[in-house]
């Protein structure tokens, strides 16, 4: 009898302990435990597991082969598919969201968890000049605009506090360990950093300072080594007064102005200010030639800087031929076929003095044709003077950056010509004079 009743007191005592812990095991197996931020589930062999946030199921596991499955608390609420959604729930329950286990379909253990907001407030940076500056999308300013339309389509009105706080929970569950920068201006198109200057400011503190505008990460590591093996002659010590930035000799493209703060020690750091475009490159001639420009540019240091897809056009394509003409020895009625692509502003075909039968029928001119607008293949049609033989078409491909491409269109001309008919006239006239 009395080895029962010490056997009843230890069954209640583990259950009473089990309680303390805000443990629950499933059958004889799974164990649920929720520490401060991280959630634990073991002995999870075999089993069907699902993790609910509120009551969205972000992650199933079935029948699995892991024995164990261990997550910060943090990164389970971070799951959820509608940030803005889970994240008025948080403010509407003081910050905290309600996650669950659930283990072979029974409910095992839910957790009130505490989220709390984030906002970007590490990365202190401006740039003032020709570029599109860069910020962060946690400090985005149309982030708070986009939440303000959301809650008026769901009719939610909120306080501007409780706006910014909202703000701040959908950034803590939008975030990763990456930091994405994105511009809200027009990218400008120039063709070089000869003459301009930028204004900078940053929390980064060195003993050297250089713009840098590059098109990949690995382009800094190279520019850096020039930079020391030179002795840090295009730097400056200070970041008062206009900065010059410098660019990899020739190249082209859409580029990140990144501000480097380089030390003594040849130890740096970057730090991405602004987008700009440089274009010195005429319509290339096949579309296969057509580069394909990244849409955004990763840093070691965890920086991603994204490219909007809104950026400005720097690449065209461009092939005009012949296609048909008609015509005598005086004048040709000439059909030209327009293939483009990209940036290509206008075409202009160069009527010469050649292509002219003479001053009275044909006069010296330039026909340029606009393609802004229109849909690729374009067709026109212009008059010109034939030859015998071979006749150069001088061609001029222009962009939208003033880059042009000169060709000429070679075009053979054969000419088949019948005897004139004879004319008998009568000189027999017989006048009558009154």
């Amino acid at each position: 009898m009395r080895s029962n009743i010490l056997f009843l007191l230890l069954i209640l005592l583990s259950c009473i302990s089990c309680g303390n812990n805000r443990t629950k095991s499933v059958g004889t197996k799974s164990v649920v435990r929720f520490a401060i931020d991280t959630l634990s589930i073991v002995n999870t062999l075999n089993k069907n597991i699902s993790i609910f946030v509120q009551n969205e199921n972000v992650m199933s596991f079935k029948d699995t082969e892991k024995e164990s499955i261990s997550m910060s608390l943090l990164d389970v609420a971070r799951k959820c598919k509608d940030k803005n959604e889970m994240a008025l729930i948080a403010l509407k329950n003081s910050n905290t969201l309600e996650i669950k286990v659930v283990v072979d379909n029974e409910i095992d253990t839910t957790y009130k968890y505490h989220i709390s907001p984030y906002y970007d407030e590490d990365g202190i940076f401006s740039i003032s000049g020709q570029c599109a500056p860069l910020t962060s999308i946690f400090s985005n300013p149309s982030q708070t605009v986009d939440i303000k339309k959301w809650l008026f389509r769901e009719r939610e009105h909120l306080t501007d506090d409780n706006i910014h706080l909202l703000q701040g929970i959908v950034n803590q569950l939008s975030h990763t360990k990456t930091t994405k920068y994105i511009t809200n201006s027009i990218i400008p198109v120039i063709h070089g950093f000869s003459g301009l200057k930028y204004k900078v400011s940053s929390s980064i503190v060195a003993d050297y300072y250089v713009l840098y505008a590059c098109s990949t990460a690995k382009e800094i590591e190279a520019f850096v080594e020039d930079v020391v093996s030179n002795n840090f002659d295009l730097c400056v010590k200070s970041l008062n007064g206009g900065m010059e930035c410098y660019r990899q000799a020739g190249s082209n493209g859409y580029k990140c102005i990144c501000l480097i703060g380089i030390n003594n020690d040849w130890s740096y750091k970057v730090q991405p200010l602004g987008l700009v475009a440089i274009d010195n490159l005429a319509p290339v001639s096949s579309i296969s030639s057509l580069s394909d420009e990244n849409s955004s540019i990763t840093f070691p240091n965890n920086i991603t800087v994204l490219f909007p897809t809104n950026k400005p056009q720097i690449n065209g394509f461009c092939n005009v031929s012949v296609s048909n003409w008609a015509g005598n020895g005086i004048e040709c009625n000439v059909s030209f076929v327009v293939s483009f692509a990209g940036d290509v502003k206008s075409v202009t075909v160069k009527r010469t003095k050649k292509l002219c039968y003479d001053s009275w029928t044909h006069r010296v001119e330039n026909k340029v044709v606009d393609l802004t607008g229109k849909s690729s293949p374009y067709t026109f049609t212009y008059m010109l003077h034939f030859t015998d033989g071979d006749n150069y078409i001088p061609i001029i491909i222009e962009d939208n950056h003033g880059n042009k491409r000169e060709l000429e269109l070679n075009v053979r001309a054969e000419f088949v010509r019948t005897d004139v008919p004879s004319i008998d006239i009568d000189n027999n006239i017989n006048i009558d004079n009154y």
